[in-house]
């Protein structure tokens, strides 16, 4: 299985009112680089595996099913240990 590194991550907030869920499920995306490779690959959120999407931050390293046909990733497996969460930016006024 190919492995490579999370580029980045987007989380989307889709819960409305019209839902019947009482916990909403993590939505968003996510770009991933292969190792030795420069294309970007897209991975939706319900395409990662052993981990919450929630749990993913750019600069882990993951392995991948790639889907034949389009740069996309079937499936993402986290490689390593879940990174600590990055402290927050406060900007100065």
């Amino acid at each position: 299985m190919p492995t490579g590194k999370i580029t980045k991550i987007v989380h989307l907030s889709l819960q409305s009112g019209f839902s019947t869920e009482s916990s909403p499920q993590p939505k968003g995306y996510g770009y991933l680089s292969a190792d030795g490779g420069d294309t970007e690959i897209y991975f939706p959120a319900k395409a990662v595996k052993g981990y919450g999407f929630d749990d993913l931050q750019a600069g882990q390293a993951v392995e991948f099913e790639p889907d034949a046909q389009a740069p996309v990733a079937k499936s993402v497996m986290l490689s390593g240990a879940v990174l600590d969460a990055p402290s927050p930016q406060i900007e100065s006024a």
